[in-house]
């Protein structure tokens, strides 16, 4: 009877855990290097990590989508699943975001912001600023910088960050972008100041990405786990290679 006790157990740790994530888009361009690192020391337990915009996922997650952990692209995203119950523990800052204007068509970028108001851009792409932190920065960015008015009617929505740098690639004449996806290998034939720039961080609020364990995930050991390992030197500096800061 020990016996079979004993090779339940362990086919039981040889299957491991599995771990569903909600990320923000921007969380795309570290997912699978931060996936890779943390099956170092669990090579048995596997994470899923789904991406959309924060505010998408935050509506799934209330609408009881078996998530375990919500990597948000702001503290008050993740703060508002904990407020209405659908959050446990702390909301912890994992890392800040840096907001981007790229353009793959040849677009002058030297007077930076003011060059949108360049007649031949017909097109802006911004995430939607209503669910994505990284769209609300966009939008305070034209604002802040007084053009906003001038080029609203050229602004297209996208529906997340991921999906903004996508409709940039492949049809708008320029569009803003999650400084962590300039980092990317794929998009290395893109250079700073001439394909892209990096908007003056004093034009938007910081973009302070935050994470908590969802009330689904609070008995998940695996869960409380992988919380830790994103806060960890080690995730830190898988981070830190794609430009975010903290």
């Amino acid at each position: 009877m020990k016996k079979i006790f004993a090779i339940l157990l362990l086919a039981l740790c040889a299957f491991g855990a599995e771990l569903k994530v909600a990320a923000a888009a921007n969380v795309a361009v570290v997912a699978n290097e931060l996936k890779k690192a943390f099956a170092k020391t669990h090579p048995n337990d596997s994470v899923e990590i789904t991406l959309a915009s924060s505010g998408k996922l935050v509506a799934q997650i209330k609408n009881g989508a078996p998530f375990e952990l919500f990597m948000a692209a702001n503290v008050d995203f993740a703060k508002s699943l904990s407020n209405d119950g659908f959050g446990v523990g702390e909301v912890a800052v994992y890392a800040k975001g840096k907001v981007a204007l790229f353009s793959a068509r040849g677009v002058d970028l030297s007077k930076g912001l003011q060059s949108l108001k360049n007649a031949k851009i017909k097109t802006i792409v911004i995430a939607n600023p209503k669910t994505a932190p990284y769209g609300t920065a966009s939008m305070q960015a034209m604002q802040n910088a007084k053009i906003y008015d001038e080029i609203k009617s050229k602004i297209i929505y996208a529906g997340s960050i991921g999906e903004a740098l996508s409709q940039t690639i492949s049809a708008a004449d320029i569009g803003f972008v999650a400084g962590s996806a300039l980092y990317d290998e794929k998009m290395r034939k893109f250079k700073e100041g001439k394909d892209y720039i990096f908007i003056d961080s004093t034009l938007y609020e910081p973009i302070a990405q935050a994470m908590v364990i969802t009330k689904k995930g609070e008995n998940s050991k695996l869960a409380k786990e992988f919380y830790d390992f994103i806060l960890s030197q080690d995730a830190k500096a898988i981070f830190a290679k794609y430009g975010y800061e903290f």
